[in-house]
């Protein structure tokens, strides 16, 4: 399987954008084109979860109360694709003065760790089952994002699915310009050519540093995600990497 990144021409890299920019490779389609994408489903309504086109959806407390929490100064977290949620629950749990944004297009897996966060009574943790690539861009202020935690995501192994891969050229520029100077993004994932594919997107883009394995002493401890603790049983290599967003880019 190819994980490579051609450099890309002037011209691919103006294709590329406007494939991205009409949303080719979201997770489940674009959202801008899917009925009644402005107004929240029943099940979500005045619980915290956030879809970035429903935040004007006045039936519902959840987009005034997101903003407003948005707006406060708490450092911002957000983990993107957490499955079954273990980590990012653990984490919010932990740092309770902190805020934190799950993202996961699986929408069931939203519902079952919603259930576990009301349980948990976690006032800290807002859920989305937004394409990250959508929500990011939509509701998050600039510069806002202390840290973003990407974890085992999906290679999208077959050649036809690689637009689908989250890190892209567009996808680190977005980084960039959510990720607040002196913030950071960890990612771990068990295939190789996927955390080097990743190593050469982001050390290559002015606004970022090369990996600086250091940074894992701002993660601490943590609860590993499912797939890290099947890794660990079965005696699977883990790659973690740490890239800090640069001040002055």
């Amino acid at each position: 399987m190819d994980f490579s990144w051609e450099e890309l021409t002037p011209q691919q890299r103006a294709r590329h954008y406007a494939d991205r920019h009409a949303g080719k490779g979201l997770i489940g389609g674009d959202p801008r084109r899917r009925p009644n994408s402005e107004i929240l489903p029943a099940w979500a309504k005045d619980r915290s979860i956030v879809r970035a086109l429903a935040l004007d959806d006045h039936r519902a407390a959840n987009g005034e109360r997101f903003r407003r929490q948005i707006a406060g100064a708490r450092p911002l977290e957000i983990e993107i694709g957490f499955g079954r949620g273990d980590f990012l629950l653990d984490r919010s749990a932990r740092m309770p003065d902190r805020l934190f944004i799950g993202f996961e297009v699986k929408t069931k897996a939203v519902r079952l760790a919603l259930s576990r966060l009301e349980k948990q009574s976690l006032d800290n943790l807002w859920l989305s089952d937004d394409d990250a690539r959508v929500g990011l861009q939509m509701a998050i202020p600039d510069r806002r994002v202390d840290a973003v935690h990407v974890l085992f995501p999906d290679p999208w192994w077959k050649a036809h699915h690689k637009v689908k891969r989250l890190f892209s050229p567009p996808f680190v520029d977005l980084l960039a310009v959510k990720l607040r100077p002196g913030g950071y993004l960890h990612l771990k994932t068990d295939v190789a050519q996927y955390g080097e594919l990743v190593r050469h997107l982001l050390s290559g883009h002015p606004a970022f540093s090369d990996h600086r394995p250091q940074l894992a002493d701002q993660v601490g401890p943590y609860r590993p995600t499912h797939r890290e603790h099947w890794c660990q049983e079965n005696g699977m290599p883990v790659w973690a990497y740490y890239f800090a967003r640069q001040h002055g880019a």
